[in-house]
Protein backbone atom coordinates (compact mmCIF):
# COMPACT_ATOMS: atom_id res chain seq x y z
CA UNK A 1 0.00 0.00 0.00
CA UNK A 2 1.17 3.27 -0.55
CA UNK A 3 0.75 6.64 0.80
CA UNK A 4 1.46 10.14 -1.01
CA UNK A 5 2.05 12.86 0.87
CA UNK A 6 1.60 16.52 -1.07
CA UNK A 7 4.35 18.73 0.62
CA UNK A 8 7.49 18.68 2.56
CA UNK A 9 7.21 21.24 5.14
CA UNK A 10 6.55 20.23 8.57
CA UNK A 11 2.97 19.01 8.29
CA UNK A 12 3.48 17.13 5.10
CA UNK A 13 6.78 15.41 7.02
CA UNK A 14 4.87 15.06 10.45
CA UNK A 15 2.14 13.01 8.15
CA UNK A 16 4.35 10.86 6.66
CA UNK A 17 5.88 9.98 10.17
CA UNK A 18 2.39 8.99 11.18
CA UNK A 19 1.31 6.76 8.05
CA UNK A 20 4.77 4.71 8.49
CA UNK A 21 3.17 2.04 10.70
CA UNK A 22 0.41 1.62 8.69
CA UNK A 23 1.32 1.65 4.66
CA UNK A 24 4.01 -0.28 2.72
CA UNK A 25 5.19 2.87 1.27
CA UNK A 26 5.19 7.02 1.88
CA UNK A 27 6.47 9.24 -1.14
CA UNK A 28 6.15 12.92 -0.13
CA UNK A 29 5.78 15.09 -3.41
CA UNK A 30 7.63 18.30 -2.95
CA UNK A 31 7.51 21.51 -5.35
CA UNK A 32 11.46 22.96 -3.41
CA UNK A 33 14.74 20.87 -3.77
CA UNK A 34 14.90 20.78 -0.13
CA UNK A 35 18.06 21.82 1.25
CA UNK A 36 20.74 20.09 3.75
CA UNK A 37 20.08 22.16 6.82
CA UNK A 38 18.66 24.85 8.08
CA UNK A 39 18.69 26.87 4.54
CA UNK A 40 15.90 29.58 3.14
CA UNK A 41 14.20 28.08 0.50
CA UNK A 42 10.80 29.58 -1.67
CA UNK A 43 8.16 26.97 -0.65
CA UNK A 44 8.43 28.80 2.67
CA UNK A 45 8.20 32.33 2.39
CA UNK A 46 7.09 32.71 6.46
CA UNK A 47 10.53 31.49 7.18
CA UNK A 48 11.92 34.67 8.37
CA UNK A 49 9.46 35.39 11.16
CA UNK A 50 9.22 33.93 14.59
CA UNK A 51 7.91 30.64 14.16
CA UNK A 52 6.67 28.52 18.20
CA UNK A 53 5.77 25.21 18.92
CA UNK A 54 3.77 25.28 21.45
CA UNK A 55 3.29 22.71 24.61
CA UNK A 56 0.60 20.76 22.49
CA UNK A 57 2.74 20.76 19.34
CA UNK A 58 5.66 19.46 21.04
CA UNK A 59 3.80 16.82 23.19
CA UNK A 60 2.15 15.67 19.78
CA UNK A 61 5.32 15.35 17.86
CA UNK A 62 7.11 13.29 20.60
CA UNK A 63 4.31 10.87 20.29
CA UNK A 64 5.30 10.10 16.19
CA UNK A 65 9.06 10.82 16.41
CA UNK A 66 10.60 10.57 20.44
CA UNK A 67 13.22 12.38 21.45
CA UNK A 68 12.34 15.02 19.04
CA UNK A 69 13.27 18.26 21.61
CA UNK A 70 16.32 16.64 22.74
CA UNK A 71 17.44 16.39 18.89
CA UNK A 72 15.99 20.08 18.76
CA UNK A 73 18.31 20.74 21.71
CA UNK A 74 21.28 19.14 20.91
CA UNK A 75 20.83 21.40 17.22
CA UNK A 76 21.08 24.85 19.24
CA UNK A 77 17.57 25.84 20.66
CA UNK A 78 17.20 27.52 23.65
CA UNK A 79 14.95 25.69 26.08
CA UNK A 80 12.83 27.93 28.78
CA UNK A 81 9.71 28.09 30.49
CA UNK A 82 7.26 29.89 28.27
CA UNK A 83 4.93 31.06 31.63
CA UNK A 84 7.75 32.22 33.90
CA UNK A 85 10.80 33.40 31.04
CA UNK A 86 8.56 35.34 28.88
CA UNK A 87 7.25 39.13 29.78
CA UNK A 88 3.48 39.40 27.89
CA UNK A 89 2.35 42.95 27.43
CA UNK A 90 -1.34 41.82 27.56
CA UNK A 91 -4.38 44.11 26.59
CA UNK A 92 -4.72 44.64 30.31
CA UNK A 93 -0.59 44.96 31.51
CA UNK A 94 1.68 42.71 32.21
CA UNK A 95 0.60 38.88 32.38
CA UNK A 96 2.00 37.41 36.16
CA UNK A 97 4.50 35.13 35.99
CA UNK A 98 5.64 31.64 37.85
CA UNK A 99 7.13 28.33 36.91
CA UNK A 100 5.25 26.17 34.81
CA UNK A 101 5.45 23.00 32.80
CA UNK A 102 4.91 25.27 29.46
CA UNK A 103 8.46 24.35 28.34
CA UNK A 104 9.27 25.76 24.64
CA UNK A 105 12.26 25.63 22.04
CA UNK A 106 13.69 28.70 21.24
CA UNK A 107 14.65 27.94 17.35
CA UNK A 108 13.78 29.22 13.80
CA UNK A 109 11.62 27.44 11.64
CA UNK A 110 14.22 26.70 9.85
CA UNK A 111 15.89 24.65 12.15
CA UNK A 112 12.89 23.20 13.24
CA UNK A 113 11.87 22.11 9.84
CA UNK A 114 15.59 20.68 9.34
CA UNK A 115 15.40 18.10 12.47
CA UNK A 116 12.39 17.01 11.55
CA UNK A 117 12.91 16.59 7.90
CA UNK A 118 16.59 14.69 8.75
CA UNK A 119 14.30 12.47 11.15
CA UNK A 120 11.70 11.92 8.71
CA UNK A 121 14.20 10.91 5.55
CA UNK A 122 15.81 8.22 7.82
CA UNK A 123 12.88 6.25 8.09
CA UNK A 124 13.16 3.32 5.40
CA UNK A 125 9.46 3.57 4.01
CA UNK A 126 9.65 7.37 3.64
CA UNK A 127 10.92 8.53 0.31
CA UNK A 128 10.89 12.17 -0.70
CA UNK A 129 10.69 13.36 -4.15
CA UNK A 130 12.08 17.18 -4.21
CA UNK A 131 11.70 20.03 -7.46
CA UNK A 132 8.16 18.12 -8.74
CA UNK A 133 5.07 20.64 -8.76
CA UNK A 134 1.51 18.60 -7.98
CA UNK A 135 -0.60 19.56 -10.78
CA UNK A 136 -4.00 17.34 -10.50
CA UNK A 137 -5.80 14.29 -9.46
CA UNK A 138 -6.64 11.29 -10.60
CA UNK A 139 -9.90 9.18 -9.60
CA UNK A 140 -13.24 10.03 -8.81
CA UNK A 141 -15.76 11.65 -6.64
CA UNK A 142 -15.22 8.67 -4.18
CA UNK A 143 -11.96 7.62 -4.22
CA UNK A 144 -8.46 9.22 -5.56
CA UNK A 145 -6.02 6.48 -7.48
CA UNK A 146 -2.88 8.50 -7.99
CA UNK A 147 -0.91 11.94 -8.36
CA UNK A 148 -0.06 14.37 -11.67
CA UNK A 149 2.68 15.48 -11.76
CA UNK A 150 4.04 18.43 -13.97
CA UNK A 151 6.26 17.51 -16.97
CA UNK A 152 4.85 13.48 -15.89
CA UNK A 153 3.34 11.97 -18.28
CA UNK A 154 2.47 8.74 -15.98
CA UNK A 155 0.25 9.67 -12.87
CA UNK A 156 2.03 8.39 -9.47
CA UNK A 157 -0.34 5.61 -8.13
CA UNK A 158 -1.91 6.03 -4.69
CA UNK A 159 -4.08 4.06 -2.13
CA UNK A 160 -3.68 7.30 -0.12
CA UNK A 161 -3.58 10.74 -0.83
CA UNK A 162 -2.46 13.61 2.15
CA UNK A 163 -3.14 17.17 0.91
CA UNK A 164 -0.49 18.66 2.89
CA UNK A 165 0.71 21.78 0.31
CA UNK A 166 -0.40 24.52 3.18
CA UNK A 167 -2.46 27.92 2.59
CA UNK A 168 -2.05 27.73 -1.42
CA UNK A 169 -3.27 24.36 -1.57
CA UNK A 170 -5.56 23.50 -5.25
CA UNK A 171 -7.09 20.44 -4.20
CA UNK A 172 -10.41 22.71 -4.29
CA UNK A 173 -9.94 23.45 -7.95
CA UNK A 174 -8.61 18.81 -8.30
CA UNK A 175 -11.61 17.92 -6.52
CA UNK A 176 -14.13 19.73 -8.56
CA UNK A 177 -12.28 18.43 -11.69
CA UNK A 178 -13.33 14.82 -10.49
CA UNK A 179 -16.53 16.18 -10.25
CA UNK A 180 -17.08 16.83 -6.61
CA UNK A 181 -18.88 19.99 -5.35
CA UNK A 182 -17.61 22.71 -3.08
CA UNK A 183 -16.24 22.46 0.46
CA UNK A 184 -18.06 25.19 2.55
CA UNK A 185 -15.18 27.74 3.23
CA UNK A 186 -14.88 30.68 6.26
CA UNK A 187 -12.32 33.73 5.71
CA UNK A 188 -11.80 36.11 8.96
CA UNK A 189 -8.89 38.38 7.90
CA UNK A 190 -8.09 41.35 10.36
CA UNK A 191 -5.08 42.12 7.60
CA UNK A 192 -2.04 42.17 10.02
CA UNK A 193 1.24 42.66 8.53
CA UNK A 194 4.31 41.59 9.77
CA UNK A 195 8.09 42.93 9.80
CA UNK A 196 11.29 40.53 11.15
CA UNK A 197 14.70 40.69 11.20
CA UNK A 198 17.02 38.69 13.65
CA UNK A 199 19.83 40.07 15.89
CA UNK A 200 22.82 39.26 18.35
CA UNK A 201 22.11 39.10 21.75
CA UNK A 202 23.91 41.56 23.59
CA UNK A 203 26.10 40.46 26.31
CA UNK A 204 25.23 43.49 28.44
CA UNK A 205 21.38 42.24 28.21
CA UNK A 206 20.16 41.82 31.89
CA UNK A 207 16.37 41.83 31.66
CA UNK A 208 14.81 38.89 33.69
CA UNK A 209 13.06 37.55 30.50
CA UNK A 210 14.12 35.14 27.36
CA UNK A 211 11.47 36.24 25.58
CA UNK A 212 8.64 39.51 25.36
CA UNK A 213 5.30 39.86 23.66
CA UNK A 214 3.56 42.96 23.74
CA UNK A 215 0.44 41.79 22.13
CA UNK A 216 -1.69 44.02 20.00
CA UNK A 217 -5.26 45.33 21.51
CA UNK A 218 -8.48 46.30 20.17
CA UNK A 219 -9.54 48.73 18.89
CA UNK A 220 -7.07 51.07 20.59
CA UNK A 221 -3.65 49.43 20.15
CA UNK A 222 -2.75 48.52 16.64
CA UNK A 223 0.79 47.41 17.30
CA UNK A 224 2.51 44.50 19.12
CA UNK A 225 5.56 43.31 18.39
CA UNK A 226 7.51 39.99 20.14
CA UNK A 227 11.04 39.07 20.78
CA UNK A 228 12.59 35.33 21.22
CA UNK A 229 15.63 33.75 21.34
CA UNK A 230 16.74 31.23 18.32
CA UNK A 231 19.68 29.17 18.06
CA UNK A 232 23.18 31.08 17.45
CA UNK A 233 22.83 32.87 20.33
CA UNK A 234 20.19 34.88 18.25
CA UNK A 235 16.85 36.97 18.80
CA UNK A 236 14.51 37.18 15.94
CA UNK A 237 12.03 40.31 16.44
CA UNK A 238 8.47 40.50 14.84
CA UNK A 239 6.61 43.59 14.61
CA UNK A 240 2.94 43.66 14.28
CA UNK A 241 0.32 45.66 13.05
CA UNK A 242 -3.22 46.05 11.87
CA UNK A 243 -4.11 48.01 8.36
CA UNK A 244 -2.37 51.63 8.58
CA UNK A 245 -0.40 50.44 11.11
CA UNK A 246 1.43 47.69 8.86
CA UNK A 247 5.19 47.66 9.18
CA UNK A 248 6.98 48.39 6.72
CA UNK A 249 10.59 47.09 5.28
CA UNK A 250 12.41 49.86 5.72
CA UNK A 251 15.19 49.76 7.98
CA UNK A 252 14.74 52.96 9.06
CA UNK A 253 10.98 52.51 10.26
CA UNK A 254 11.92 49.35 12.33
CA UNK A 255 13.35 50.51 15.34
CA UNK A 256 11.07 53.47 15.12
CA UNK A 257 8.07 51.10 15.06
CA UNK A 258 9.62 49.41 18.47
CA UNK A 259 9.82 52.59 20.09
CA UNK A 260 5.82 53.61 19.67
CA UNK A 261 4.92 50.44 21.50
CA UNK A 262 3.37 51.22 24.94
CA UNK A 263 6.14 49.59 27.01
CA UNK A 264 9.86 50.15 26.03
CA UNK A 265 11.10 46.81 27.19
CA UNK A 266 11.90 45.64 23.57
CA UNK A 267 13.06 48.59 22.53
CA UNK A 268 15.72 48.84 25.25
CA UNK A 269 16.14 45.53 24.88
CA UNK A 270 17.41 46.42 21.23
CA UNK A 271 19.58 49.43 22.40
CA UNK A 272 22.69 47.88 21.83
CA UNK A 273 21.89 45.09 19.69
CA UNK A 274 23.64 44.64 16.46
CA UNK A 275 20.87 43.66 13.52
CA UNK A 276 21.89 40.40 11.34
CA UNK A 277 19.52 40.39 8.86
CA UNK A 278 17.71 42.75 6.60
CA UNK A 279 14.19 43.21 7.37
CA UNK A 280 11.27 41.12 5.90
CA UNK A 281 7.37 41.71 5.72
CA UNK A 282 4.27 39.67 5.35
CA UNK A 283 0.95 40.76 4.19
CA UNK A 284 -0.23 37.10 4.36
CA UNK A 285 -1.67 36.60 7.59
CA UNK A 286 -5.92 35.68 7.24
CA UNK A 287 -7.35 32.86 8.62
CA UNK A 288 -9.18 30.56 6.28
CA UNK A 289 -10.85 27.92 7.03
CA UNK A 290 -11.73 24.77 5.02
CA UNK A 291 -14.61 22.83 6.93
CA UNK A 292 -14.10 19.23 4.77
CA UNK A 293 -16.23 17.87 7.90
CA UNK A 294 -19.24 19.36 6.25
CA UNK A 295 -18.76 18.50 2.64
CA UNK A 296 -20.44 16.13 0.37
CA UNK A 297 -19.44 13.32 -2.24
CA UNK A 298 -15.67 13.19 -1.04
CA UNK A 299 -13.13 11.07 -1.87
CA UNK A 300 -12.70 8.47 1.09
CA UNK A 301 -9.15 8.32 0.59
CA UNK A 302 -8.06 12.20 0.50
CA UNK A 303 -6.75 13.64 3.81
CA UNK A 304 -6.20 17.38 4.20
CA UNK A 305 -3.79 18.30 7.01
CA UNK A 306 -2.27 21.50 8.70
CA UNK A 307 -2.95 25.23 6.58
CA UNK A 308 -4.21 23.38 3.70
CA UNK A 309 -7.49 22.67 5.76
CA UNK A 310 -7.01 25.71 8.34
CA UNK A 311 -4.73 28.43 8.30
CA UNK A 312 -4.59 30.65 11.19
CA UNK A 313 -3.20 34.44 12.06
CA UNK A 314 0.54 33.63 12.79
CA UNK A 315 0.40 36.19 15.46
CA UNK A 316 -1.59 33.44 17.87
CA UNK A 317 1.39 30.86 17.06
CA UNK A 318 -0.74 27.75 16.84
CA UNK A 319 -0.47 26.70 13.05
CA UNK A 320 2.49 23.87 13.51
CA UNK A 321 1.26 22.69 17.03
CA UNK A 322 -2.23 22.38 15.05
CA UNK A 323 -0.86 20.62 12.42
CA UNK A 324 1.36 18.57 14.69
CA UNK A 325 -1.92 17.36 16.53
CA UNK A 326 -3.96 16.95 13.47
CA UNK A 327 -0.54 14.47 12.14
CA UNK A 328 -0.91 12.69 15.54
CA UNK A 329 -4.82 12.30 15.01
CA UNK A 330 -4.17 10.19 11.39
CA UNK A 331 -1.97 7.77 13.41
CA UNK A 332 -4.52 7.22 15.96
CA UNK A 333 -7.15 7.11 12.86
CA UNK A 334 -5.12 4.75 10.60
CA UNK A 335 -4.60 1.78 14.10
CA UNK A 336 -8.02 2.19 13.91
CA UNK A 337 -9.03 1.97 10.89
CA UNK A 338 -10.62 -2.16 10.11
CA UNK A 339 -11.73 -2.87 6.40
CA UNK A 340 -14.28 0.28 6.33
CA UNK A 341 -13.40 2.88 3.53
CA UNK A 342 -14.62 5.72 6.16
CA UNK A 343 -10.87 6.68 7.13
CA UNK A 344 -11.38 10.62 5.19
CA UNK A 345 -14.51 11.11 7.03
CA UNK A 346 -13.68 10.16 10.40
CA UNK A 347 -10.71 11.81 10.45
CA UNK A 348 -11.64 15.49 9.24
CA UNK A 349 -14.60 14.94 11.65
CA UNK A 350 -11.98 14.54 14.77
CA UNK A 351 -9.99 16.96 13.12
CA UNK A 352 -12.50 19.77 13.50
CA UNK A 353 -12.34 19.51 16.96
CA UNK A 354 -9.14 19.81 17.19
CA UNK A 355 -9.44 23.05 14.81
CA UNK A 356 -12.28 24.68 16.55
CA UNK A 357 -9.58 25.06 20.04
CA UNK A 358 -7.58 26.84 17.92
CA UNK A 359 -10.31 28.69 15.28
CA UNK A 360 -12.43 30.13 18.26
CA UNK A 361 -10.24 32.41 20.02
CA UNK A 362 -8.33 33.50 16.98
CA UNK A 363 -11.22 34.45 15.23
CA UNK A 364 -13.15 35.92 17.98
CA UNK A 365 -9.78 38.00 18.47
CA UNK A 366 -9.09 39.49 14.94
CA UNK A 367 -13.04 40.34 15.14
CA UNK A 368 -12.42 42.62 17.49
CA UNK A 369 -11.01 44.74 15.10
CA UNK A 370 -13.72 46.90 13.43
CA UNK A 371 -11.67 46.30 9.82
CA UNK A 372 -11.59 42.89 10.00
CA UNK A 373 -12.94 41.23 6.84
CA UNK A 374 -15.70 38.18 7.70
CA UNK A 375 -17.26 40.50 10.58
CA UNK A 376 -18.91 41.92 12.25
CA UNK A 377 -18.55 38.97 15.05
CA UNK A 378 -22.29 37.60 16.10
CA UNK A 379 -24.14 38.83 19.59
CA UNK A 380 -22.35 35.63 21.22
CA UNK A 381 -18.90 36.37 19.98
CA UNK A 382 -19.14 40.15 20.89
CA UNK A 383 -19.39 38.83 24.52
CA UNK A 384 -16.85 36.28 24.76
CA UNK A 385 -14.96 39.16 23.47
CA UNK A 386 -16.28 41.40 26.37
CA UNK A 387 -15.30 38.72 28.59
CA UNK A 388 -11.75 38.12 27.70
CA UNK A 389 -11.20 41.63 28.81
CA UNK A 390 -11.76 40.55 32.28
CA UNK A 391 -9.93 37.63 31.69
CA UNK A 392 -6.53 39.40 30.69
CA UNK A 393 -7.71 41.58 33.58
CA UNK A 394 -7.53 38.85 35.47
CA UNK A 395 -4.12 37.33 34.21
CA UNK A 396 -1.85 40.58 35.32
CA UNK A 397 -3.08 39.79 39.06
CA UNK A 398 -3.85 35.65 39.44
CA UNK A 399 -1.35 32.96 38.22
CA UNK A 400 -4.58 30.93 37.48
CA UNK A 401 -5.92 32.84 35.24
CA UNK A 402 -3.08 33.93 33.53
CA UNK A 403 -1.92 29.45 33.23
CA UNK A 404 -6.09 29.13 31.92
CA UNK A 405 -4.62 31.87 29.34
CA UNK A 406 -1.91 29.85 28.70
CA UNK A 407 -3.07 26.56 28.59
CA UNK A 408 -5.75 27.38 25.79
CA UNK A 409 -2.85 29.24 23.68
CA UNK A 410 -0.78 26.19 24.34
CA UNK A 411 -4.08 24.01 22.88
CA UNK A 412 -3.96 22.11 26.22
CA UNK A 413 -7.45 22.92 27.19
CA UNK A 414 -10.50 24.10 24.86
CA UNK A 415 -11.54 27.95 24.53
CA UNK A 416 -14.46 26.87 26.96
CA UNK A 417 -12.38 26.24 30.07
CA UNK A 418 -12.06 29.94 30.87
CA UNK A 419 -15.55 29.66 31.41
CA UNK A 420 -14.80 27.16 34.31
CA UNK A 421 -16.57 28.13 37.92
CA UNK A 422 -12.67 28.23 38.99
CA UNK A 423 -11.38 30.12 36.46
CA UNK A 424 -14.21 32.82 36.43
CA UNK A 425 -14.08 33.42 40.20
CA UNK A 426 -10.28 34.14 40.15
CA UNK A 427 -11.35 36.34 36.96
CA UNK A 428 -13.86 38.62 38.98
CA UNK A 429 -12.35 38.61 42.15
CA UNK A 430 -9.18 39.55 40.81
CA UNK A 431 -10.73 42.77 40.35
CA UNK A 432 -11.06 42.95 43.87
CA UNK A 433 -7.09 42.57 44.54
CA UNK A 434 -3.93 44.82 44.11
CA UNK A 435 -1.93 43.75 41.47
CA UNK A 436 0.90 40.74 42.45
CA UNK A 437 4.18 41.68 42.92
CA UNK A 438 6.58 41.15 40.47
CA UNK A 439 3.48 41.28 37.40
CA UNK A 440 5.19 44.15 35.84
CA UNK A 441 8.68 42.96 35.39
CA UNK A 442 9.09 43.74 31.62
Amino acid sequence: MRAVVLGGSIAGLLAAQALTDHVDEVLVVERDRLPEGPVRRPGVPQSAHLHALLSRGLREIEQLLPRFAADLAAAGSRVFDFCADTAIYNPSGWGVRFPSPLKIHGASRLLMESVLRERVRAHPKVVLSTGRAVVGLVGDTTTVTGVRLHATPAPVDADLVVDATGRGSRADHWLAELGCPPVPQAVVDAHVGYASRQYDIPERHSADWHACYVQLAAPHRPRGAVLAPIEGNRWIVSLLGVTAHRPTRAEDDFLDFVRSLPTPAIANALTEATPLTPVVTTHTTGNHRRYVELAHSQPTNLIRLGDAVCSLNPVYAQGMSTAAAGAALLARCCRAQRHGTDLARRFHRQLAHITDWAWQPTTAGDLSWPTTEGGPPTPFQRLIIRYTHHVFAGATKSPHVQRSVLDVLHLLRPPRSLLAPSTVTHTLGSHLRAPRTGAHRG
